[in-house]
């Protein structure tokens, strides 16, 4: 290893090892041992520790011998000639001393020993200039060093982080040690990157134009959650974004990283960045600086002429190539350049997406709960690292700036000039707009510093063909003061994108990412006139289910709180029939979680069906609104939305309980609010119109299980709706009105036919000549509670007579009761029928009916068959009978349900029980307490406190408690105590307690005063719709024992008969009109189908004159199948009974049918439906109107605070 220079051996002297740049000992983390250098040991060990050796000195040859084996030294000046064997020894000590230690190094350093030994390069700054400018004395001084890192906190308060790096950094390892770590920046990837680019002094802008572009970068930055990139230092355009961003975004939400050359800065701030020791080893806590306090008078030399750091940055990086002054500017040029091609390649923004998903499914398997699904922008339809866009925008700027444009041109980068800023920027966009043609009048007039005046066009690196390309390149988009910026910048994007499709050197996945990104900074930015041309390329690269489907996500995802309207505006005009048929399993999550009413189960998809997929997944607003307005039935939809958020919001609060979910759920609820609000405001606007709110609230919707408006918000339980006046007006007739419903209300002719009169007048109507028959006077829902009440009190009476007086007659009566109940349980089996679902079913009316029934009918039976045989006794079943009574009488209390005065009573009665139980749980802790304490000293033996027991403290609320056969024999004490708490006990009983329970009832009769109306509405309706449903005969119990039976079993289907295999059977009868009816029919035989067409009705006529009978034939035949089909009948009195006879002369008997009742499904004509839709548009702005309002309110009181709070802060 050691041989003489002559040799041919190279020696490891200081300038080889100069040349071959190594880790510096700084670079070695915390905690690890230092190692030295082996070339090093191997001189320390072979050199006297008092002869250090001279390296820079030239050994002389060798002289043979011993000599050979001789390492030659210097000392003195003198050459000596000394034998190794000693330090031959020592030098193999040292290099396996060296092996060693690197092993256990590397052990320490770990994960991180890659990140340490490539380190960036760095060169120190106390290089002079005249050293870096010489590559051989550069190649002494370049090493490699870990950057520094660590905060500088301004006089202001203002933090802001900087990293000091090397000018060869590889932009991958400036992400990976600076920009993505946790520890350092850990920055979220960006959307958009703003590069802006302009004049380091010298500018002099507008005060409009400036406060203008300011406000404009910060709002596109803001709703797109980019970057904005600058130069960094406190002069021209990177001090006006500077403080642009820190005036409207004072909580740096967008982060703004100034990248600025080290030596360019004043030597005091120079120094005081050095002075941060922090590396990567030390990045516990980051090391904060002080800003130097720089005063012009005490700056001299070039410091003069230098710049420090923008105190309204959030990130600065400080590019350090060895320079200083002057010559130090444009160093970092290269690295900022690196750095913003390699965030728009995408990958780090696809690293950063892997890393948080691994995060969220490590989080969400440690919880109970799962967490929220995070949709992101490559969530759906995209594969593989997505481009993220970068625009540059010019502020001014000199001759320097034509270089950086013409390098972002030649990557594609699209160019913003901004008119008015000044200098370079007025010169292209004078050119661009034409106002100027000559090159070197356009410089002299806008080029007006001393050096550009000198410098000329031609002196631009590239003469004037370069500025011409510059001026003719699509890339470079001009903005104005008159011009949004965020419309500017969307315009510079998407001709970008359009000459990249146009070159067809792009992948199609690749031109369909970029053109979504387009359209997410056009939703992002309310651009909404670019929205249409965007998303007819993106149909045009993806088809359009694809595009549907990712455009659904993303409005349930980021673009939940952007104004996506316009664009589903015109998705809905351009393509409605395919937005229609899309089917929610293509989305995730698949289907609806909303269920309280089944939509059309024969489809999977539709506008309702996405309607309300949209309004579960939070989508905005004014997409909600955009597919409302295209629904067959908006208020249904309404109502279905207004349901569908509170469940939503409901949802929230169980699940939740922070302050973003109670922000949240109140935010659901006032949306709930709203859609319900629409639904009134729409049938309101009716009333002004053409066409009768009235029918249309019983118009069915077959989308929405065929649930007409009455039904459908009692169902969704939309209280506000149901208490409006036209809601209780439809009310009032159909609790007037005979079924089927839907004939006699609207027959206009027959308005007599809504039975309005008192309950006394209907014995003299009966015996008016023009009335309807008994069976329809017996359908009206209001005849039928009256005859059905009645009912139910008669058997109370029964009831009540048999378990008290019957003796004579129990066996008699017994038996009537048993049919009695059978009846009624038959009608409860058939309304559960009718609800589907025994939740749907289950109510406190239909409870009580369930536990009187089974218990009557259980006794009844345990009577007849188990009491003869001694398994029961007669007195138990006697007992059960008369516990019985109490549930039936309570359920006589739905019949004064129908009155308003009992109504709102009987809310407030049940609103104060609900209050007792609260109270009687404190009255029984408090007399427990007092029983339990007294019981043993008062009753010494075990035998006396059984007898007892605990319960006599309870009746103490209602006056002193008189205790007997208690021990007299107690000290005086003893007595004393026992007699404080009884006093006590009768204390807090009868006066503390008692006051309590009268402040708690009359708080509730005060809080149940203004709401009772409306909830005895409400409930109204439920009994209303009880007794208009096909469930209430029209008989009352026991007297509907047969009706209930057929019902169950099915009733026959009416058969227009020729011949025993020749026969014509009605399938469904369903009115489509006052005077229209819809006949459903299956022939026997494919041959008959022919004598269709020549079906008729006949009725009778009951005019005065003329009782013959009258027919009317089928105005149309519909054939659905070889043997079924659909006959429509006009202008036929459908109060009537009806008779059908199939093939009229054919041979066919008549058959008597009945109209299927509450099946009302005729469509809306085109009339109805294009005043509807102008209801909705006037509808929406009313309310948008509402709510704008609202926020001028909100906006005032929180500028108001904001003046407070400024005023507070500045006397702090």
């Amino acid at each position: 290893i050691l041989r003489p220079q002559g040799s041919g051996s190279r020696r490891f002297d200081d300038e080889e090892t100069s040349r071959s740049p190594r880790p510096s000992d700084d670079s070695v983390p915390a905690g690890c041992p230092q190692v030295p250098k082996v070339s090093s040991l191997i001189r320390s060990a072979s050199a006297p520790a008092e002869q250090p050796e001279q390296a820079d000195q030239p050994a002389a040859p060798s002289s043979g011998g011993a000599a050979d084996d001789a390492v030659l030294t210097q000392q003195g000046g003198r050459r000596k000639l000394s034998f190794p064997g000693q330090r031959m020894r020592a030098a193999a000590t040292a290099v396996v001393s060296h092996v060693k230690l690197n092993k256990k190094r590397k052990a320490l350093i770990g994960i991180d020993a890659a990140r340490q030994e490539a380190s960036f390069q760095r060169v120190p700054a106390a290089a002079d200039n005249d050293a870096a400018e010489n590559p051989r004395r550069r190649a002494y001084t370049t090493i490699k060093r870990t950057p520094k890192f660590g905060e500088v906190q301004f006089s202001s308060g203002l933090m802001t982080r900087f990293c000091v790096i090397g000018q060869q950094t590889a932009p991958s390892k400036l992400f990976d040690l600076v920009i993505r770590d946790a520890d350092v920046w850990d920055l979220e990837a960006p959307k958009l990157i703003l590069s802006i680019m302009g004049g380091a002094g010298g500018m002099n802008i507008e005060a409009a134009v400036e406060a203008h572009l300011s406000e404009g970068i910060v709002a596109a930055a803001k709703q797109t959650g980019a970057w904005v990139i600058t130069g960094g230092t406190d002069s021209g355009v990177m001090d006006l974004v500077g403080k642009a961003m820190h005036k409207h975004d004072p909580r740096r939400y967008v982060p703004c990283i100034g990248i600025a050359p080290f030596g360019a800065c004043k030597s005091q701030w120079r120094n005081t960045l050095e002075s941060a020791e922090c590396d990567r080893s030390e990045l516990g806590d980051m090391v904060i600086v002080e800003a130097p306090k720089i005063r012009k008078e005490e700056l001299e030399g070039e410091d003069l002429r230098l710049a420090g750091l923008q105190q309204h940055h959030s990130h600065c990086v400080l590019v350090d190539n060895g320079k200083q002054g002057m010559k130090a500017f444009g160093s970092e040029i290269a690295v900022r350049e690196s750095l913003e091609q390699y965030v728009a390649k995408g990958v780090f923004s696809q690293q950063v997406l892997a890393r948080r998903q691994s995060t969220l499914s490590d989080q969400s398997a440690r919880r109970s709960v799962p967490l929220p699904r995070e949709r992101s922008s490559n969530e759906v339809g995209q594969k593989g690292p997505s481009e993220i866009l970068r625009v540059m925008i010019l502020v001014n700027g000199g001759p320097v700036s034509f270089k950086a444009i013409a390098k972002a041109i030649e990557h594609g980068c699209p160019v913003v000039v901004c008119d008015g800023s000044g200098r370079a920027a007025d010169f292209v966009a004078a050119l661009k707009l034409g106002r100027e043609t000559d090159y070197d009048q356009a410089w002299a007039k806008h080029m007006t510093a001393p050096a550009d005046k000198a410098m000329g066009p031609k002196g631009v690196e590239g003469g004037e063909e370069a500025l011409r390309e510059i001026v003719m390149s699509s890339c470079v988009t001009v903005y104005t003061i008159e011009d949004r910026l965020e419309d500017v910048i969307l315009e510079a994007v998407q001709q970008y994108v359009l000459d990249k499709a146009e070159t067809k050197c792009v992948t199609k996945e690749t031109l369909a990412g970029s053109l979504k990104h387009t359209l997410e900074l056009a939703v992002q930015w309310r651009c909404s006139t670019h929205y249409s041309a965007i998303t007819r390329r993106i149909v045009q690269t993806c088809g359009f289910m694809s595009t549907l489907e990712w455009i659904l996500a993303k409005f349930s995802g980021d673009w939940s709180e952007s104004d996506g309207g316009p664009l589903m505006k015109w998705l809905l005009e351009v393509h409605l029939e395919a937005v229609k048929k899309f089917k929610l399993s293509e989305l995730n999550p698949p289907g609806l979680n909303w269920n309280k009413i089944t939509l059309a189960k024969e489809e999977s998809g539709s506008l309702a069906h996405l309607f309300l997929w949209l309004v579960e997944n939070g989508a905005p607003v004014s997409v909600c609104d955009a597919v409302w307005m295209e629904l067959e039935y908006p208020a249904h939809g309404a109502l279905a939305a207004a349901n569908a958020y509170r469940e939503t919001a409901e949802r929230l609060d169980s699940g939740g309980s922070g302050y973003g979910d109670t922000i949240a759920k109140h935010r659901l609820l006032s949306l709930a609010d709203r859609y319900e609000n629409l639904a009134i405001r729409l049938l309101q606007g009716l009333e002004r119109g053409r066409m009768d709110p009235l029918e249309y609230l019983f118009r069915r919707s077959w989308r929405f299980n065929n649930h007409h408006l009455i039904s459908f918000a009692h169902a969704l339980e939309c209280k506000e709706f149901v208490s409006q006046a036209f809601y209780n007006s439809a009310v009032d007739i159909l609790w007037a009105t005979p079924t089927p419903f839907a004939v006699f209300a609207f027959d206009r002719d027959r308005a007599q036919r809504r039975l309005t009169m008192s309950y006394w007048q209907i014995g003299r109507y009966l015996l008016e000549k023009d009335r309807v028959s008994l069976r329809d006077l017996t359908s009206v829902p209001r005849i039928k509670a009256f005859t059905h009440g009645m009912s139910r009190v008669l058997f109370i009476m029964t009831y009540s007579y048999f378990v008290l007086f019957a003796v004579t007659w129990w066996f008699t009566t017994s038996l009537v009761l048993f049919l009695w109940g059978v009846s009624l349980f038959l009608v409860e089996v058939l309304q559960y029928k009718a609800k589907g679902s025994f939740a749907e079913y289950c109510n406190l009316w239909n409870i009580l009916d369930l536990v009187l029934l089974f218990t009557l009918l259980g006794a009844l039976l345990s009577s007849w068959f188990l009491a003869p045989l001694g398994l029961v006794q007669y007195d138990a079943i006697h007992a059960a009978h008369a516990l019985n009574l109490l549930p039936c009488y309570v359920r006589l209390l739905q019949i004064f349900e129908l009155s308003e005065y009992f109504g709102t009573l009987l809310f407030t009665v049940f609103g104060m029980a609900q209050d007792t139980s609260h109270f009687l749980v404190l009255l029984g802790i408090i007399s427990m307490g007092f029983s339990c304490s007294l019981t043993p000293i008062l009753y010494p033996s075990a035998s006396d406190r059984y007898s007892r027991g605990v319960s006599w403290g309870f009746w103490a609320i209602f006056g002193e408690v008189e205790l007997e056969n208690t021990d007299k024999n107690q000290g005086p004490m003893l007595s004393a105590c026992v007699s404080f708490l009884q006093y006590m006990l009768v204390l807090t009983s009868n006066v503390l307690l008692v006051n309590l329970l009268i402040a708690m009832l009359n708080d509730t009769y005060i809080a149940n005063k203004d709401a009772s109306k409306r909830e005895w509405a409400f409930n109204r309706v439920d009994a209303v719709l009880e007794f208009s449903s096909p469930e209430a005969h029209s008989l009352p119990p026991p007297l509907d024992l047969w009706v209930s039976v057929q019902a169950l079993w099915g009733s026959s289907v009416p058969v227009s008969r020729k011949s025993d295999d020749k026969y014509c059977s009605l399938t469904k009868v369903v009115p489509v009109g006052p005077h229209e009816v819809e006949v459903f029919f299956e022939v026997s035989h494919h041959s008959e189908m022919q004598y269709a067409s020549e079906s008729t009705l006949t009725w009778v006529r009951d005019d005065a004159d003329d009782f013959s009978d009258n027919k009317m034939e089928a105005a149309e035949c519909i054939e659905s199948g070889e043997l079924a089909g659909k006959l429509l009948f006009k202008d036929v009195p459908l109060t009537k009974p009806l008779d059908f006879t199939f093939g009229n002369n054919n041979g066919y008997k008549a058959a008597r049918i009945a109209l299927d009742e509450d099946t009302w499904t005729r469509p809306l004509t085109r009339l109805e439906r294009r005043q509807i839709f102008m209801l909705q548009q006037q509808v929406l702005v009313d309310a948008d109107a509402a709510e704008e309002k609202l926020e001028e309110k909100n906006e005032a009181m929180m500028a108001d605070f904001d003046q407070k709070l400024a005023l507070c802060a500045e006397e702090i």
